[in-house]
């Protein structure tokens, strides 16, 4: 199973903090184009060095959104797409921060 799907399975099975419930399916699927247009768009810039969905270490993904977070092109898609791209980010970083955490127990 490919990165992408292992983040879709795993924002399928998390709850929504203020609401206890799932996240719904539109959302998680803007959510996976978010991360995926932003992880285009700024490797095409040389903003990062590799896609988001390569990078396996939460230290990597860490700094790549680090980065990202600092450049204009990246304020205005994640402003033109209502602070999605942001919303995306975090939790794609929470997945991350997850699995490398379960891969080490």
């Amino acid at each position: 199973m490919d990165r992408r799907e292992q983040f879709k399975r795993w924002l399928q099975d998390i709850r929504i903090k203020k609401s206890g419930k799932p996240i719904p399916e539109s959302t998680i699927n803007s959510y996976l184009r978010n991360v995926h247009r932003v992880s285009d768009a700024m490797y095409e810039t040389g903003i990062i060095s590799k896609r988001l969905y390569s990078m396996r270490t939460v230290e990597e993904i860490s700094a790549a959104i680090k980065a990202i977070q600092k450049d204009e092109t990246y304020r205005a898609m994640n402003a033109k797409h209502e602070n999605m791209c942001q919303k995306a980010l975090q939790y794609y970083l929470g997945f991350t921060e997850e699995i490398c955490r379960k891969a080490e127990e």
